[in-house]
């Protein structure tokens, strides 16, 4: 039987939600980077008056069934992108040093070594995880970076499957309407940004949407 046929069986038992009122979805969240210590996620539209192109939020009246989540980079070469350059922007499950070039974008790799914590209305559901289990160096990488050992010829970054860098999660489920803290703790204020640039922490989950189940 198919996988995802499996995964919406199972969260229909376990969560008394009807089999047939699950969408496969996922949520975003891109934080853009200059200076701190925690890396806060905010993932409801209630919470983010001015979303990025690239945000796929949760809507007040949606639910949704987290089964696997990932935190990872982007940079823009802006210090404001436009939504085309946003659109753009490779998805980086490391902190490629061909790409990651400036005094302090050189320091994005810092986070694949925070902590990453879940609270909902309260309640921890994460209290930590380590950040190194999204880190991700492909077979080939863009070459002149410090990970590159071949022959200097340019490459493109692996990229092998559609959950590569996801880790999975046990079922749960999250609405529009609940307080919900996501968030990287690095344990140190750190600088990210550079003039000219900007570089992005996303936080993605995936699982199964649930459309105006509040109403």
């Amino acid at each position: 039987m198919n996988s995802i046929v499996n995964s919406k069986n199972f969260v229909a038992s376990r969560l008394g939600i009807p089999y047939e009122n699950l969408s496969q979805s996922y949520i975003q969240k891109a934080v853009a980077l200059g200076t701190q210590s925690v890396i806060n996620f905010p993932i409801q539209t209630s919470q983010v008056a001015s979303p990025l192109v690239t945000d796929n939020l949760l809507n007040l009246n949606d639910e949704f069934v987290v089964t696997s989540y990932t935190v990872f980079l982007r940079t823009v070469a802006a210090d404001s992108p436009t939504n085309t350059q946003l659109l753009n922007a490779v998805p980086y499950t490391y902190n490629d040093t061909n790409v990651f070039t400036g005094t302090n974008s050189a320091n994005v790799g810092a986070i694949f070594n925070g902590t990453l914590s879940f609270t909902i209305d309260r309640k921890d559901f994460i209290p930590a995880y380590p950040a190194r289990a999204f880190y991700r160096v492909g077979d080939t990488q863009t070459a002149a970076n410090a990970f590159f050992t071949g022959s200097g010829q340019k490459l493109s970054n692996a990229f092998p499957n559609s959950l590569y860098g996801f880790v999975e999660s046990e079922p749960v489920k999250i609405t529009g309407r609940q307080t919900i803290d996501i968030s990287v703790d690095l344990g140190a204020s750190v600088i990210f940004d550079d003039s000219s640039v900007t570089n992005y922490a996303v936080l993605e989950l995936r699982g199964f949407l649930v459309v105006n189940a509040k109403n």
